[in-house]
């Protein structure tokens, strides 16, 4: 027999046989467990699965968006006016984006597997992600010189920032409130934690060119220090034990403090607006 044509045996359960040999004999101990005995799932064995089917639904939700940031160059002004809204150094001129590139490629998660997780009796998912394009950033500004008087001198500044590759692991986890036998004043809230592990890559391309007559080009520091603040932002705000919060409704009205639920929650451009200020100030 050729022994190409011979394919490695994998583990695929069938809800008409036995269950896998390392559940025989066992009763299901907490909800973790009840789960995977019912969903036919063994953490232990079970192989990593593919995402092709969510790549193929984010690629169309991506294509989209970025087909619509070409209208009317609307992405374009909304970072103009991000960058050069709120609070600036007073040593920085209005900003103005020259270039921006969304790439053509799109991320590739891959890998998926359910594992045990911190909380006692919860699981969390670990999906690999894999992101290699040419997303490209390109601003002109001025550094203002007020020394010896106020806005003694300018020195224009081009800086073009771009991601070449961006991968890691991303861990979702469904939290759930501490079950409890009285009311709580506040409703506890139902959410998914959204993380990433601290092993990711984040590679990036930076040109700059400062000065009008005598010209810096590509500074080795300047572009270090971009990457540094960069991966700080992405730290604090993602890499675990940090996470971003998605609250999952609640499917039975609260009839105490039900007026917390109508705050209102922040747009995406209000996040966008909230994600550059921390980059302005680090």
């Amino acid at each position: 027999m050729d022994k190409t044509s011979i394919s490695p045996e994998r583990y695929i359960p069938s809800r008409l046989s036995t269950t896998p040999p390392s559940r025989l004999n066992t009763t299901p101990s907490s909800p973790t467990d009840h789960i995977t005995s019912k969903t036919y799932y063994d953490m232990m064995h079970h192989p990593p699965e593919s995402t092709d089917w969510l790549n193929v639904l984010l690629a169309q939700a991506i294509l989209q968006y970025r087909e619509d940031a070409k209208l009317n160059n609307r992405l374009v002004l909304a970072i103009d006016d991000i960058l050069n809204g709120g609070v600036k150094p007073n040593f920085l001129g209005p900003i103005h984006v020259c270039e921006l590139n969304l790439g053509e490629e799109f991320p590739i998660f891959s890998n998926a597997k359910i594992r045990r997780s911190d909380e006692i009796g919860s699981m969390r998912a670990e999906i690999d992600f894999e992101y290699n394009d040419q997303v490209t950033l390109g601003i002109e500004t001025q550094l203002i010189l007020n020394w010896p008087k106020q806005a003694f001198a300018a020195l224009p500044i081009s800086l073009v920032l771009s991601v070449v590759r961006f991968s890691g692991t991303l861990t979702i986890e469904l939290i759930s409130p501490p079950a409890t036998t009285t009311q709580p004043e506040i409703p506890l809230e139902r959410y998914i934690a959204i993380s990433s592990h601290p092993d990711f890559i984040l590679d990036l391309k930076v040109q700059s060119l400062i000065g009008s007559r005598t010209k810096l080009e590509d500074i080795p520091k300047l572009r270090d220090l971009i990457q540094t603040k960069l991966r700080n932002v992405y730290i604090d705000k993602l890499v675990y034990p940090t996470f971003v919060k998605i609250k999952v409704p609640n499917m039975w009205k609260d009839t105490v403090n039900d007026h917390a639920s109508t705050t209102l929650q922040p747009t995406a451009a209000e996040k966008i607006e909230e994600f550059m200020e921390e980059i302005k100030e680090a």
